[in-house]
């Protein structure tokens, strides 16, 4: 009895659901391994970090609010356009404008600049590449202004026309100048002429000279000499009109030549006749608004 024919058929459709088993196991192997892993949530900001930011900082009051007065920003530095800048900005050239490395907290970290309060407390819970608009008033800021540093002055005023400095006090106010007994010269703060009427080892008497409508920039505005009173002798009197209105308000700053510190015009008042300095920083007692970007967390 002949045998019956073998076949392959069977062997070969097993092997065939082998090899879609052991394929489809490496495929989910594959897909398992290359499966992108979550990537874990961006920390936030906590007390005692050190931060890398960018910010804007204006002026929220104040005769400059909403005026720049400092950045870490090149192209908001130089766009005066759309970014106006406050009396105290100082452009501190193209190197000048990086982000801030900065500390979180109270304390203060070299290299980490230290940061006013309300500045670092508005970093917290922040994540990197996020961007915040802060108002910090000026408890959290620098504090108030100091009122004895605020001068108010009649805008017509009247100055002797002598004056007598010792010989060492004369150097200082006139260095340069040779104390010599009848010379001229320009008066290098008022702009008029001086005279110098004696010397001797203990005075220098000096006698102011303006001549009457004369306009002199003293500091750093127009004013016009408007009355001599009984001239060029120890009684006389120079009426001196400062050519300020409130429109100038926000606008001028200049350095007090008698005491070398820097002040803004903070007030014109033209019915009380008066003008109102501020020796305070422009950032005493006001309030600041920061636009905050968190470049890093180290």
């Amino acid at each position: 009895m002949p045998e019956p024919e073998f076949s392959w058929r069977p062997f070969l459709a097993i092997v065939v659901v082998v090899i879609l088993l052991v394929g489809a196991g490496i495929y989910a192997l594959s897909v398992t391994v290359n499966k992108p892993i979550p990537a874990p949530g961006n920390p936030t900001v906590v007390e005692g970090d050190n931060v890398s930011v960018n910010y804007i900082g204006t002026f929220g009051s104040g005769i400059n609010e909403g005026k720049v007065f400092d950045t870490s920003l090149l192209s908001v530095a130089r766009n005066n356009a759309s970014y106006p800048k406050a009396l105290s900005f100082g452009f501190r050239g193209v190197s000048g404008y990086v982000p801030l490395d900065a500390h979180v907290g109270p304390q203060s970290y070299t290299p980490f600049t230290s940061l006013i309060p309300g500045f670092w407390q508005a970093l917290i819970g922040m994540r990197e590449g996020q961007t915040k608009v802060v108002t910090i008033p000026p408890a959290l800021a620098y504090g108030p202004a100091n009122q004895s540093l605020i001068q108010t002055l009649p805008l017509v005023q009247e100055l002797p026309m002598l004056y007598t400095y010792t010989p060492a006090a004369f150097g200082t106010a006139y260095g340069g100048i040779a104390a010599l007994p009848g010379s001229t010269f320009t008066d290098p703060h008022w702009g008029w002429t001086d005279v110098i009427l004696s010397v001797n080892s203990t005075a220098v008497v000096l006698e102011y000279a303006p001549t009457l409508g004369e306009v002199v920039h003293p500091f750093g505005w127009a004013a016009t000499v408007t009355n001599l009173s009984t001239p060029h002798n120890s009684t006389g009197a120079i009426t001196l009109t400062n050519q300020l209105t409130p429109s100038d308000v926000g606008t001028v700053t200049g350095t007090n030549f008698q005491n070398s510190q820097v002040f803004y015009l903070t007030n014109v008042n033209l019915q009380t006749g008066t003008y109102t300095l501020d020796y305070n920083s422009l950032t005493a007692g006001a309030t600041l608004i920061f636009t905050i970007t968190l470049v890093a967390i180290y």
